[in-house]
């Protein structure tokens, strides 16, 4: 049968339909905006996918509704292909596009996962460069197929996730830690437990299998560990 997009933001068609109803004039307004630029120019954003692509122009893009579109990259790219896209830049080429209180949100999906928020833009920042972190399945290979979307919503409402990405940040970078300090206890053979002897390129030896480790499976950091208290 044919198959339809679906709103990056709303997966379920009762939160879709809620969604839609929760438009506001501003968005309204943005749509009408985003109607008269297509008459004076072709792209409305854009997105380059660092040492990857050249620029992607919105018009590349499936529009799903007023205010999001889509853009399948399995089926451009494949699994191979986009896999390794590892950082992607969205940008407007104007600011004139949003009003202040609007953003245009990114979100990655991969397989049936749910759509899972990189970050946005703004007329205060008509750019950014977001890291794409793709799922993958329980065997940790990519899925077959993968999608960008792109949304806009209220500024207001991005605050809760930009919190969440913090968060994330923060939370990798004490797995990072955890998985270097089990690397050090697997030298100490003493019963010390106040000190550890460790040898003097440990960070180089636990850098070298670390990065491996990460090139091969970047989701491993995230998966909780079986042995974890």
């Amino acid at each position: 049968g044919e198959h339809h997009a679906e709103h990056p933001g709303t997966s379920h068609p009762v939160r879709r339909a809620r969604a839609c109803e929760d438009v506001t004039r501003a968005h309204c307004a943005l749509d009408l905006r985003f109607a008269r630029s297509r008459a004076t120019m072709s792209m409305v954003f854009g997105v380059v996918f660092a040492k990857k692509s050249v620029v992607v122009s919105s018009d590349s893009f499936t529009r799903v509704d007023a205010t999001s579109w889509t853009l399948d990259l399995g089926a451009n790219l494949g699994s191979e292909g986009y896999i390794g896209c590892k950082d992607v830049c969205l940008f407007m080429p104007s600011t004139g596009l949003l009003d202040d209180n609007s953003a245009l949100c990114m979100y990655i999906q991969a397989g049936n996962s749910p759509w899972s928020y990189c970050g946005c833009v703004a007329n205060a920042k008509p750019s950014d460069v977001f890291a794409l972190r793709w799922p993958v399945d329980d065997n940790g290979a990519p899925f077959a197929t993968a999608a960008i979307g792109i949304s806009v919503e209220p500024l207001a409402a991005t605050l809760e996730k930009e919190s969440v990405l913090v968060q994330h940040k923060e939370t990798f970078a004490k797995r990072v830690a955890e998985d270097l300090f089990r690397f050090m206890q697997s030298f100490q053979t003493g019963g010390d437990a106040q000190h550890m002897v460790v040898p003097t390129n440990i960070l180089d030896r636990w850098f070298d299998k670390f990065i491996n480790k990460f090139r091969r499976d970047p989701g491993f950091i995230d998966r909780p560990r079986l042995d974890a208290a």
